[in-house]
């Protein structure tokens, strides 16, 4: 790594804070905006495709970073891949099937380039089944960009957990010797930090699918890495990733059983109720920042330093979350009912 890690972030950062000035001038010229509705928790028009400013400022700085080592340019590769996807999205609004299947194409690529996950840890025990981790791993990386792509929908949360998600696996990488996807990560992070400027609340611009996808899928890549290496384990990404994979997977699992569309959007997740409860976006904000720092960061310096109970560490943290999601939905469904 050409650039030493924290200055590939602060760059990053830098760059990206710098770059959403003109594209947000442009978004707004040329009308690609969001526009309040039932289904939005924003309300005032607002220019999406801020990914771009992100993506742009991730591509700048992981070329330098990466002097002249080769293994840098599949990660160039799929920041592109990722953005022109959501940004296609942003514009156009792909089908459902077509952006699945570009998914899937992305991830199928990130496996290539990581190599397949040989074996999952159970406590003290290693299942070595290839084939299935290696399958289970592509549907994890959609899932993660999909999840990404619906917890985008309050004001800086995504950026926030982006810089969140990017540091701590970047740096967990980094201390495996694992430069190339740790670069990705540090620079994930500082480019969600630089768009923090402008997507903190009030929000001055959203990052949209451009964002949110490139987002979802360098945490992926970020997941894959350490897993296909056996360096960072499934259940430690689980722990970092957990506040937004419990969030997003229990409301999708609780609208397929309702008989619910999991692709159309809605404002079932825990951060838009408690919006639509009255909460403001920045107290949304803080109270996910502060899981983030006072409980899950606790249970993964547990892991880290038991790697045996790593995965009763990310069960059980998934257990208290889910239980802390079930008391929102609870909650709000009991304030309907007495309106």
């Amino acid at each position: 790594m050409a650039i030493a890690p924290w200055w590939s972030l602060i760059m990053a950062g830098a760059l990206s804070a710098l770059l959403a000035w003109p594209l947000r001038t442009w978004l707004l010229a040329r009308n690609i905006v969001d526009r309040p509705g039932h289904r939005r928790s924003h309300h005032a028009p607002t220019p999406r495709g801020g990914g771009l400013a992100m993506a742009a400022a991730m591509l700048c700085v992981v070329v330098p970073a990466a002097g002249l080592d080769g293994d840098f340019v599949p990660v160039l590769i799929l920041i592109m891949a990722l953005a022109l996807l959501g940004w296609v999205d942003d514009v156009r609004d792909l089908p459902v099937r077509w952006r699945l299947l570009y998914q899937v194409l992305i991830a199928l690529f990130m496996l290539w380039f990581t190599g397949p996950v040989s074996s999952i840890t159970v406590g003290d025990l290693g299942l070595t089944l290839p084939w299935l981790w290696s399958a289970l791993g592509v549907v994890a990386v959609v899932w993660l960009i999909n999840l990404h792509n619906f917890m985008d929908g309050s004001d800086g949360l995504a950026a926030m957990q982006g810089a969140w998600t990017g540091l701590v696996l970047g740096m967990l990488l980094y201390r495996h010797d694992l430069h190339t996807p740790a670069l990705a990560g540090f620079v994930l992070s500082g480019a969600c930090l630089g768009f923090l400027w402008w997507n903190r609340p009030p929000a001055r611009m959203f990052m949209g699918d451009s964002g949110s996808v490139t987002l979802g899928g360098l945490v992926g890549l970020l997941a894959l890495s350490g897993a296909a290496e056996g360096t960072v384990s499934i259940w430690v990404s689980l722990i970092v990733c957990s506040l937004f994979v419990v969030d997003a997977t229990a409301t999708l699992l609780r609208r397929v059983l309702r008989g619910g569309r999991w692709y159309t959007p809605h404002r079932q997740h825990a951060y838009q109720l408690l919006i639509a409860r009255g909460w403001r976006h920045v107290q949304v904000l803080t109270l996910y920042l502060l899981v983030n720092v006072l409980v899950v960061l606790p249970v993964l310096l547990l892991a880290l330093r038991f790697p045996a109970w790593d995965m009763a560490l990310a069960i059980g943290l998934t257990a208290v979350l889910a239980a802390a999601w079930g008391v929102v939905q609870g909650a709000t469904k009991k304030e309907n009912l007495t309106r």
